[in-house]
């Protein structure tokens, strides 16, 4: 996005937290992937489809705040992430 002339920021940090608190965290956290976490109904609880259902959930909102969501990254363990980089 652009830099805003006026707060110096191309999107407010407190308001992209909430998001992903609201749309991600909150949703995932303590929660069994595969019963509980309505974005993830009906998929395998692969890294690689959780990381694309994160993107859904968090990239109209933060176009919304004028910005582009650029990547998701999930690590599962050490030795296992995904980076998903959109369509």
């Amino acid at each position: 996005g652009e830099v805003s002339k006026v707060t110096g920021f191309v999107a407010n940090l407190k308001e992209l937290s909430r998001i992903i608190n609201e749309k991600v965290i909150l949703p995932l956290d303590h929660r069994n992937i595969n019963l509980e976490v309505d974005f993830m109904k009906g998929k395998l609880a692969s890294t690689e489809n959780l990381a694309i259902a994160i993107w859904r959930e968090l990239e109209g909102e933060i176009a919304g705040l004028g910005a582009a969501l650029h990547c998701i990254r999930v690590e599962e363990t050490e030795n296992n992430m995904v980076e998903y980089f959109g369509k």
